[in-house]
């Protein structure tokens, strides 16, 4: 009877000492974040076009963002610089209608008014912005370069104004260190927690048993 009531007991611990081992062996890390196109900030050296988007009027602050390496033309700097992008009817994304889904409540069915319209800009590093003599797929993006967009409302061709940010490459702001805390920390401790009182109770009454039954004889 002693003998079976230990066997007993001595199966309770090893199956807490079991779920101990699995819920250890099963804690993941924090799922990471699976990176698209581009960079947020500048290109930190000539590998890349910096590409800066200027809301103007529409609101909002100016996107800068990197697409790293040799770009064909500015239409696949912007888009490997991660931009959403919406074309003009016919002439599709040859003629943009909304970066980033603005303006949001244009049409794109047909040409963009002239006087709400984006305009495309060029520079380089520490250069002027020029505006582009040619189409976004005729331009080729020179290493280090940039390349700019800006909202014009209201305004004539002869008066589209050039993004707000000067071309000039400059140091990106560190990202905010995270703070570190067990909450996220993804180990299991309340699972942890939980095993080891388990783990406790069990062995609490194997002890007193053995007492009792030594009393008992």
């Amino acid at each position: 009877m002693r003998f079976t009531h230990a066997r007993h007991w001595g199966r309770v611990l090893a199956g807490c000492v079991l779920l101990i081992g699995t819920g250890l062996s099963g804690a993941a890390p924090a799922s990471a974040t699976v990176p698209g196109k581009g960079t947020a900030g500048y290109c930190p050296d000539e590998n890349g076009v910096t590409v800066i988007v200027d809301f103007q009027g529409l609101g909002g602050d100016p996107l800068i963002r990197c697409a790293t390496g040799p770009q064909e033309n500015g239409l696949t700097a912007l888009q490997n610089a991660g931009l959403e992008l919406a074309g003009s009817g016919k002439y599709g994304l040859a003629l943009l209608c909304k970066i980033e889904n603005k303006p949001a409540d244009q049409a794109c069915t047909g040409m963009p008014p002239e006087n709400a319209t984006w305009s495309f800009w060029t520079a380089t590093n520490g250069g002027k912005w020029e505006s582009s003599q040619v189409g976004v797929q005729g331009w080729k993006p020179p290493a280090g370069s940039f390349e700019g967009w800006s909202f014009a409302i209201g305004k004539s061709y002869t008066d589209y104004p050039p993004p707000r940010t000067a071309p000039v490459r400059k140091a990106n702001d560190p990202a905010p260190a995270a703070e570190s805390s067990t909450s996220d920390s993804g180990f299991p401790w309340g699972l942890v927690v939980g095993i080891v009182v388990v783990v406790l109770i069990a062995v609490a009454g194997v002890v007193t048993a053995i007492r009792r039954r030594r009393g008992a004889a």
